[in-house]
């Protein structure tokens, strides 16, 4: 008792002492962790005590987890061999996945997927995996990979004469079993992408670029923080060869000198400055599908109905009509992007021609200059009107149109009485699809220009002064998510969450560097994206020195409800959710200062970042973890969002997120999810009023939960099991806003679709505001 005692009290002496973790983290020594690994490898009782003392002896800060690992695994060695066994395979030997996570060895593993993989017999599966294992006790290595371990199996199952078995576990970039699982099943990675041969062939391909990333672009704490959870590094699969993220188009470009879709003309047609609308508007769908093959995300043509106005003078409206309905038609037929997708598109528009335009030059057909746009008010607002009126209408079958993703920007004549026609119109389209977004100009933080691109990644006038320069031409550069639920877990005190955050923060840093280093490479040297890097006006059309690099965040409820018992509709725990995003702020305006770079914090879309953190915390954290959903679907509430269930008032939950839209200058987005009732456009415009001024709200979009038959083409508020119509159960189709923008769920009685299980269950979870 008095030694166990000593030990103790050693132990406690270590308080002070910090660990550096394999990420590059420092953690404050924890004699209950190391009690717990000897407790979870069933060490012997009355040996523990003296491992206890030695590790008490030896620590030092500083110190690294590999070395009071290396200490543990030599002392249980010599006491017990079957424990130490344990202890190296749960603690020491860590094993980074194909599925972007590091676990510790486990040999039953390794046996289960020789079974279901190749067919083998029990018997057969864990005499391989006890041969594998005790080959890689010998190595010598801080991490195994899933393919050095697929490896040694091969040469195992060679030695064996199992040639046949041999054949089926082979890996090519991924798994014979995965490729022949998506080739059958497909993938729910991204809601974005339906089940067909490109889509096969994207996967596979990014699958194999995950990895490259991973193993030879970043370090390996780089790694080790995105595959442990602690940030999210996004795009993986395009880190090397697309490292460029959203970007703003400026029409005004290819108005002047014409188009040339592979960014030289050696390969394809040139086309000259176009000198009608109709070809304008083939050129604006071949700019969008041009510049997805050299980008990651989304593409946005801002200013985009006063930038085309001069094409539409003397022309009466059902041509500028039907002009409007081809783009909008071949942005949606146009299946060739990444994996066979529609590109990513997002249109802004204009109710007039903003004041700070009116006297800038208008360029008109065959690029010439035909005096400024302050001349083409009625062109602008009857473009406006033929692209809402094409959207209501939906498709030939009644289908929203999914694409472009349409901005209308709120400014203070907008909200004039003479606008109040248009804006009805637009609000009859909120009304029927949700699709429409709204800009708000009116806040005191706002310049002349906020431009949004994809579903919430934005650019202000806020970085040189200068709306053009600022705003089009560039985008997004990339960025990455900070854990916010998980610094609340391993802080003791506020202090310390401050000291995760420039951890994290740090990491990031470092990962958004390299990024945009390869970002540079790629455009300059390996002459990997020709699109963005032609020559325009002595200068590169893609302008990546003003390129935003991004610090995303998910979970702050979840990190307050863990902190606090209270989470983000708490006032009180809202205060410091603001000074957490007060001091990223901060963090990114030193780095501005320091580094010339352009760096801003933005509410993540984490599609499936909040899933997959909250699935990584799980397992870490165990009981301590607070997610959203349940279990097998468990979820972190996005960014600073009110948590989707949430009875808050809409009012209320305005008031508690528009504190967020000023600090999160890179984009952001206020959902408000309405209900089946929820379909009067006046009321909608009403509210649309308030929020643009009387509250901070920078960017937001109704959204409505809507249900197609399929069989009968009948579109339905709500999701429905079954079409009132028809009665059709089967081929009933949900759609709704995933993170920013509307696209299909999947079927009402399938568990298949775009959507992974977390965002599925957000879906279920929603609560939705009703006329009152």
């Amino acid at each position: 008792m008095q030694n166990e005692t000593k030990t103790t009290d050693d132990l406690s002496n270590k308080v002070k002492i910090c660990v550096k973790k394999n990420n590059g983290i420092m953690e404050r020594f924890s004699y209950e962790k190391l009690l717990k690994s000897l407790v979870m490898v069933e060490a012997p009782y009355f040996e523990s005590d003296r491992i206890l003392s030695n590790v008490a002896s030896s620590v030092y800060d500083g110190i690294s987890t590999k070395e009071i690992k290396k200490i543990v695994y030599e002392l249980l060695s010599d006491i017990d061999e079957e424990s130490a066994n344990k202890y190296l395979a749960a603690t020491t030997l860590k094993v980074r996945t194909s599925r972007d996570k590091i676990e510790s060895f486990d040999l039953a593993k390794i046996a289960n997927t020789l079974v279901e993989e190749t067919g083998a017999s029990q018997e057969t599966a864990f005499e391989i995996a006890s041969q594998v294992w005790k080959e890689l006790k010998k190595l010598n290595v801080e991490y195994l990979t899933a393919p050095m371990i697929r490896e040694i199996v091969n040469t195992k199952l060679v030695e064996h004469g199992l040639e046949d078995l041999r054949s089926r576990y082979t890996r090519l970039g991924i798994p014979v079993f995965n490729i022949t699982s998506l080739i059958e099943n497909g993938s729910r990675d991204n809601a974005n992408m339906i089940h067909n041969p490109e889509s096969v062939h994207k996967y596979v391909a990014d699958e194999a670029l995950k990895q490259y990333a991973l193993l030879q672009m970043l370090p390996s704490d780089l790694a080790d923080a995105h595959m442990s959870g602690d940030i999210h590094i996004h795009d993986l699969e395009f880190f090397a060869g697309r490292p460029l993220n959203c970007m703003q188009h400026d029409i005004r470009t290819f108005i002047k000198y014409g188009l040339k879709v592979d960014g030289t003309g050696d390969h394809t047609s040139v086309a000259g400055a176009p000198n009608h609308i109709e070809t304008l508007m083939n050129h604006t769908g071949e700019i969008m599908l041009a510049a997805q093959q050299n980008m990651s995300g989304g593409q946005g043509m801002s200013l985009w109905n006063v930038f085309v106005a001069p094409f539409a003078s003397g022309l009466p409206y059902g041509k500028v009509k039907q002009a409007v309905e081809m783009l909008i038609y071949n942005l949606n037929m146009a299946y060739a992007a990444r994996g066979s997708q529609v590109p990513f598109t997002s249109m802004g528009l204009e109710f007039s021609v903003p004041k700070f335009l009116q006297d800038e030059v208008a360029y008109g057909p065959k690029g010439k200059i035909v005096g400024t746009y302050g001349d083409f008010e009625e062109e602008t607002r009857m473009l406006q009107r033929a692209f809402t009126e094409i959207l209501l209408e939906g498709d030939a079958d009644g289908k929203p149109h999914l694409f472009p993703n349409t901005i209308y920007t709120l400014r203070k004549e907008s909200l004039k009485d003479e606008y109040a026609e248009d804006l009805l119109k637009v609000h009859e389209l909120s009304a029927k699809y949700g699709s429409a977004y709204f800009a708000n100009m009116l806040p005191d933080y706002r310049g002349n220009m906020a431009n949004y691109m994809g579903c919430r990644t934005c650019l202000q006038d806020n970085w040189t002064g200068d709306w053009n320069t600022d705003c089009l031409r560039t985008g997004n550069l990339a960025y990455i998510t900070l854990n916010l639920p998980r610094i609340a877990y391993q802080s003791r005190d506020e202090s310390e969450v401050f000291e995760y955050i420039d951890s994290y923060m740090d990491l990031g840093i470092r990962a958004l560097n390299i990024r945009r280093e390869q970002g540079l490479n790629c455009l300059n040297n390996y002459n990997l994206l020709p699109f963005l890097n032609q020559d325009v006006e002595d200068d590169v059309y893609y302008r990546i020195e003003n390129a935003t690099m991004s610090f995303g965040f998910v979970g702050l409820n979840e990190m307050l409800m863990s902190l606090f018992g209270s989470g983000i509709d708490n006032p009180n725990s809202n205060k410091f959710g603001v000074e957490i995003l007060e001091y990223m702020n901060k963090r990114a305006q030193e780095l501005k200062k320091e580094t010339g770079l352009r760096w801003t914090i933005l509410q993540t879309p984490a599609e499936s970042t909040a899933y997959r953190f909250a699935t990584l915390d799980k397992e870490k954290f165990s009981d301590n973890v607070i997610t959203q959903g349940e279990s097998g679907a468990n979820y972190y509430t996005n960014s600073s969002h009110v948590p989707v269930n949430s009875n808050v008032s809409l009012v209320d939950k305005i008031k508690i997120e528009e504190k967020y839209h000023p600090l999160t200058g890179g984009g952001h987005i206020f959902h408000a999810f309405m209900g089946e009732s929820y379909s009067d456009p006046e009321s909608l415009m009403s509210l649309t009023n308030k929020i643009a001024k009387k509250s901070d709200i920078g960017f937001w979009a109704y959204s409505s939960a809507l249900s197609f038959c399929i069989k009968c083409k009948t579109l339905m508020k709500g999701l429905n099991d079954q079409c009132p119509t028809c009665g059709e159960r089967d081929d009933v189709e949900w759609y709704d806003r995933i993170t920013g923008y509307v696209q299909q769920v999947g079927r009402a009685k399938s568990s298949s679709g775009g959507w992974n299980a977390g965002k599925k269950q957000e879906l279920v979870d929603r609560n939705r505001f009703e006329n009152s």
